[in-house]
């Protein structure tokens, strides 16, 4: 499912739902299958510059039946984000709610680990830049964020900080971690957040095992 500022949560949480055995694949035109191009297409050319002829195209349906399923380019943006956050709200309630270091560390490399090797993750920085352009869009990123941050939270033991404190504290370094390696890449992307999220915690729980 997406780590980088916002949006690259919909990438991490994207993957790390799909994972399940149990996801049924899109049938073909349906309007998951759209959804999925669309997002493919989003993340390709950015939310400024992909038409919904790109998606027609690539589904293999008219414009015109495109148009009368979704309405236009900005109906189908919305659609594709708002599947994206209801997909992070359904991977976290089915997550454990098992509070802890380790369940936190458990949750954390999964989700990390959704970001892979690094490649492509610049689209995501242009879809986030369309969710901050649209206050609806901005809503839904919003959320996806405080999601992210309220599972850490509850994880989290009440101390020796607030939890409240410290779960925004991991939350900026998974985030920054990100736009770290965008600047000067060094190995996989996932194995440099996993690697920076874990010196935080080494940090923070210096008593603590993180495996």
């Amino acid at each position: 499912m997406y780590l980088t500022l916002d949006d690259g949560y919909c990438r991490a949480f994207v993957e790390a739902f799909s994972r399940k055995e149990d996801m049924p694949r899109p049938k073909l035109h349906s309007d998951e299958f759209i959804l999925d191009t669309a997002l493919g297409i989003l993340l390709q050319k950015g939310p400024s510059a992909f038409t919904l002829s790109d998606v027609a195209e690539a589904v293999g349906i008219s414009r015109a039946a495109l148009i009368q399923r979704f309405k236009d380019k900005a109906t189908l943006h919305r659609k594709v984000m708002e599947r994206t956050t209801q997909e992070v709200r359904d991977y976290f309630a089915g997550a454990s709610p098992e509070k802890g270091l380790d369940p936190l560390w458990a949750m954390l490399k999964d989700l990390i680990a959704g970001m892979g090797a690094g490649v492509g993750t610049e689209g995501y920085l242009l879809l986030l830049w369309g969710d901050i352009q649209e206050p609806s869009l901005r809503t839904l990123a919003a959320e996806r964020n405080r999601l992210v941050l309220k599972a850490i939270e509850a994880r989290l033991p009440a101390g020796p900080r607030p939890p409240e404190h410290t779960a925004g504290l991991i939350q900026t370094v998974i985030q920054g971690s990100c736009m770290q390696w965008l600047v000067e890449p060094e190995g996989e992307l996932a194995a440099f957040m996993t690697k920076r999220t874990h010196m935080l915690l080494s940090v923070l729980y210096p008593d603590h095992v993180f495996g």
